[in-house]
């Protein structure tokens, strides 16, 4: 089966229970000193779009903060999950290599250990979207795996199995092509055994 089809199909098995063991486990507070530092490369009253929001708890607080924001994500259990947690933000089950929005309908787009579920050869296929989706020179937030390799691994919940790609800091700045990297932060902790990198990245000019 397809990568991401057959992690997807998990996430829908085990949505409510994955979010609350990332919830407890994760490090929230960097992860919103992290959100905050994305809004500040933004214009006030932003526009932005969460891809692979999951259970939307950032889609939410970025809301909270004044942001113009939607969630997406391509697991159907997890935006029944978000729309229920969070009535008052905006989630849509959707593809982030291939989304539903205009061109430049956005100041910038956030995806917060997301791409880690999308094989590599992908990569470059989720850029080109973000790059059509946000103004020209908009801002590319993500967060990532540290490591070299890729493949399907057991999930946080225990008895599931899910596609996972690993990337050097070095690797990642060479798979941009339509975003010059910015800046770049590891967390101070590894989460669920795992270093994770965030990075911001501007669109080059059209």
């Amino acid at each position: 089966m397809e990568p991401i089809k057959r992690t997807i199909e998990d996430y829908d098995q085990i949505a409510e229970e994955y979010c609350k063991k990332t919830e407890e486990e994760g490090d929230r507070e960097f992860h919103e000193r992290m959100l905050d530092r994305t809004l500040n490369f933004l214009p006030s009253e932003p526009r932005v779009i969460d891809l692979g929001c999951g259970d939307g708890r950032d889609t939410e607080y970025m809301r909270k903060k004044g942001v113009d924001v939607v969630g997406i994500d391509l697991s159907g259990s997890m935006i029944d999950l978000a729309r229920k947690k969070y009535p008052e933000s905006a989630f849509i089950q959707a593809d982030m290599r291939d989304t539903v929005f205009p061109d430049d309908s956005f100041h910038g787009a956030w995806a917060s250990a997301s791409l880690i579920n999308i094989p590599k050869s992908e990569f470059s296929r989720v850029e080109k979207e973000v790059y059509r989706i946000v103004e020209p020179e908009g801002i590319f937030a993500f967060s990532f795996k540290e490591g070299d390799r890729e493949g399907f691994e057991e999930s946080v919940v225990e008895g599931h199995e899910r596609y996972y790609s690993y990337y050097t800091l070095d690797e990642i700045e060479d798979e941009l092509n339509l975003f010059d990297m910015v800046k770049s932060e590891r967390c101070p902790k590894k989460i669920f055994g795992s270093d994770f990198i965030y990075c911001w990245a501007r669109g080059k000019k059209r």
